[in-house]
Parts: structure tokens; C-alpha cells; sequence
């Protein structure tokens, strides 16, 4: 099937909003899971994605790459073949999330990203660095959240915490997270400045 220009882009700027929102935005718990497609035949294949979604003032927000991305028809959304996401903002180093794998639904309020799912973001002046790694990601576009029942580990700077059986993740200030299994954390605290010596006082 020839794809056009304009469904190509619709189906890349689908895909690229999935995998962006649970870094923007925050709301419910989902009642469902998502309803993952079956491995049929797609209706459309697009080669080397690559795609930029714009603010509204025309600066760029995020960028997506990913070798293949597959439409499947009849609601059945789309995979890509590890996806690259790079969040945008200025004066403050970008996220780059990576997976093996990802679907976003039909409509893009659902994205599942599967395989390794690493994201990172570099050191600032005010922050240290931060990285999530875990091998499967849900995410509701609609409600800005995210979760995962498989192991997940997250590092800032030389703070570290693990949990077993997954995590929940809300994206609305104030962000808030819930940790299940076994959680193991360790927080790397600064050696305190010792007390400067006391001033000599002379005697009588």
C-alpha cells in the first residue's frame, strides 16, 4: 500500500505524542490494559521515522527516531522498532528515552513500551543525573501516567532505588510515585563540613 505524505506524518506525530506524554503530564490509575494487537498483517509500513512535534511558538518540543514503524488496521495502532525519544527544554539537558520496542494505540492515549526501557537525562548546575531502566512501560496519554509490574531500578546521581514488583507513576505536580515488592534504596548523603576551630581566648 502507498502511504502519503500526510498519513505518514499523522502516524508518526500519533506515535511520537504516546511516548512523550508520561514525562509532561499526571492523573488517574487506568482501569484497563491496554488491548495489544495481535501480530497480524500491517496495512502500511514507514522506513527510518523521523519526526519533530512543535509548540505552539514553533520551537521544537521532542524529536523521534526509529529504524520501522508498523500501522495495523481496524484500531490495531502501531509498533515501532526501537524508538529514540528526545525531550525538549530549554536551559535544561534533554531526556532521551530509548526502548527495544514500542505500540501506541489507535487513538495514542496508550503507549507500551517494551524490551530494555531506559530513559536518561545528563547533569545539570542545579540537578544530578537520572536514569529508569525497567523492560516494560505503560503509559496513559490521557491521564498523564505510567506503570510497570516488572523490576525497576531508578539512579539519581549517586542515589539509587530498587523495586521488585514495579512502580506507579503520576506526572502532575507534585509527582508522585508508589514502589511494590520488595523496594531497597540507598541515598548518598554529603560528609558534613567540620567545625571550624574555636577562636584562642587569651588568658587573664
Amino acid at each position: 500500500m502507498t502511504l502519503s505524505t500526510r498519513e505518514a506524518m499523522i502516524a508518526v506525530v500519533l506515535a511520537a505524542a504516546g511516548l512523550a506524554a508520561w514525562w509532561y503530564r499526571g492523573g488517574r490509575q487506568p482501569e484497563v490494559a491496554p488491548a495489544v494487537p495481535q501480530h497480524g498483517r500491517p496495512d502500511y509500513v514507514v522506513e527510518q521515522v523521523a519526526a519533530v512535534t512543535m509548540s505552539d511558538g514553533g520551537e521544537p518540543l521532542r524529536r523521534l527516531r526509529a529504524p520501522q514503524l508498523r500501522h495495523y488496521p481496524e484500531g490495531g495502532g502501531s509498533e515501532l522498532d526501537a524508538p529514540v525519544l528526545r525531550l525538549l527544554e530549554p536551559g535544561q539537558p534533554d531526556w532521551v528515552v530509548r526502548s527495544e520496542q514500542a505500540w501506541v494505540s489507535a487513538d495514542g492515549d496508550e503507549v507500551l513500551l517494551e524490551g530494555r526501557v531506559l530513559g536518561e537525562r545528563a547533569a545539570a548546575a542545579d540537578q544530578p543525573p537520572m536514569r529508569i531502566m525497567t523492560s516494560q512501560l505503560l503509559v496513559l496519554d490521557d491521564a498523564g501516567y505510567a506503570e510497570t509490574d516488572r523490576f525497576v531500578e531508578l539512579e539519581r546521581g549517586d542515589d539509587w532505588l530498587t523495586a521488585v514488583d514495579g512502580m506507579q507513576l503520576w506526572f502532575d505536580a507534585p509527582m508522585r510515585s508508589r514502589f511494590f515488592g520488595r523496594v531497597r534504596q540507598r541515598l548518598a548523603f554529603a560528609e558534613p563540613a567540620a567545625a571550624p576551630d574555636a577562636p584562642s581566648v587569651p588568658g587573664p
